[in-house]
């Protein structure tokens, strides 16, 4: 079971439209009315007038008002009119103390207020989680004010004063009112707490180890190269290498004795060859003499 949250405070609330907040308001009014009409003309004593009409008056339209303005938020205000008629009855407790005789009733009195005065506040305020206290703390006086009262004020052999009456019936009206309270309140639990996401920040992967790197043979730096001197002109560089020009070659001499001035000159007589017809016939074989017959036949 998670500790925070059952010792969170939960939140009340009644609804005004609903049937026990109308019927509290409406008798809160009465209770209200009641006690002006019953203690009527009893203002002569300034304590009096304050404590046992003005606080009774005041608180039950306060309740009321509660009820109606405040019943959906902040609800825990109708506290401050329930503790002014805690005060209310022990100052009217105190007020006719010489006429108790039942000391055991005086007692249950005192009790009785004050476990209205701590337990209301406490359930209103969210401090204790359920509203069950609520009907039965008032339920049961409620009910021994209705078996005691109601034969009293039936009573036409020993009637009641009228103001004594209409002090009763502004009691009962209270208590009945505050009955459909404890009825009417409405549990809404505890208000979420807003919860800030927690922000978590990754962590650093480890960075692995550098290999060691083998040590690199330096690399050795190129000397630079000599200046080159001027070179003069129409010599070569030194550091080309000089192609001997190619000689020319000779004209190939002519076979042929060939004179341009005597060329066309006409030859001397007798130096051009007689042709002769040679007698002796060209023999070509046999193998022709056979093909020259074939031929002529």
């Amino acid at each position: 079971m998670d500790k925070s949250n059952s010792s969170s405070r939960v939140k009340f609330t009644i609804d005004k439209t609903g049937f026990f907040a109308e019927g509290a308001m409406i008798l809160m009014v009465f209770a209200a009315l009641f006690q002006v009409i019953g203690r009527w003309g009893q203002w002569n004593d300034r304590i009096s007038a304050i404590m046992l009409i003005a606080l009774p008056v005041v608180s039950y339209l306060l309740l009321a008002l509660c009820v109606l303005l405040f019943g959906k938020k902040g609800f825990f205000l109708s506290s401050l009119p329930v503790l002014m008629g805690v005060v209310f009855f022990i100052f009217k407790l105190v007020f006719k103390l010489a006429e108790f005789n039942d000391y055991v009733r005086l007692v249950l009195c005192i009790l009785l207020y004050l476990a209205v005065g701590i337990i209301y506040p406490a359930t209103v305020f969210g401090w204790i989680r359920t509203k069950w206290l609520l009907p039965p703390l008032f339920g049961l006086p409620l009910a021994y004010h209705i078996v005691r009262d109601l034969p009293r004020l039936s009573d036409t052999v020993n009637p009641v004063t009228f103001s004594d009456g209409m002090q009763e019936m502004s009691m009962l009206c209270m208590l009945l009112a505050m009955v459909f309270i404890g009825f009417g309140l409405k549990k809404h639990g505890p208000e979420p707490t807003v919860v800030e996401p927690e922000i978590v920040e990754p962590v650093p992967e480890p960075v692995p180890a550098a290999e060691p790197v083998a040590d690199e043979k330096p690399v050795p730096v190129e000397e630079p190269a000599p200046a080159e001197k001027p070179v003069p002109a129409g010599e070569p560089a030194p550091s080309e290498e000089v192609v001997p020009a190619e000689e020319p070659v000779p004209a190939a001499e002519s076979t042929l004795d060939f004179d341009p001035e005597t060329a066309f000159e006409p030859a001397p007589e007798g130096s051009i060859p007689e042709l002769t017809l040679d007698p002796d016939p060209i023999d070509f074989g046999p193998e022709t003499e056979a093909q020259d017959s074939a031929h002529e036949q």
